[in-house]
């Protein structure tokens, strides 16, 4: 947390309370608290601006976008990839041992493939 371990924030914890005492401390310990959550508060706001602020130009870009990338997609009448020389392989839920899709039973253990 903030770069400082246990041990620092316990010395740093007992020296304020030793300083201030423990009414103080009960004190300043409800301002930071406070102080947190209107950070916090502040932190979501500004947030929500930039998105609300970044919204109108979402479409435009995304218009823009599809415009400079149409000219780049491949024409619908390529040619299609030809078929693989390789049969397609399964593996046994049994078993696990690789099978051709061909096979109805592993041959290993007897088990059913599909």
């Amino acid at each position: 947390m903030f770069g400082i371990s246990f041990e620092e924030l316990l010395v740093l914890a007992v020296l304020t309370l030793i300083l201030f005492g423990p009414e103080k401390m009960m004190e300043y310990a409800a301002k930071a608290g406070r102080l947190v959550a209107k950070a916090r508060r502040m932190s979501e706001e500004l947030v929500r601006q930039v998105r609300q602020a970044g919204s109108e130009y979402v479409e435009p870009l995304q218009e823009l976008r599809q415009d400079l990338l149409a000219p780049l997609a491949p024409p619908d009448n390529r040619p299609s990839p030809p078929p693989s020389p390789y049969p397609e392989m399964h593996y046994c839920p049994r078993c696990g041992a690789k099978q051709e899709a061909v096979f109805t039973f592993c041959p290993q253990c007897g088990g059913r493939l599909k």
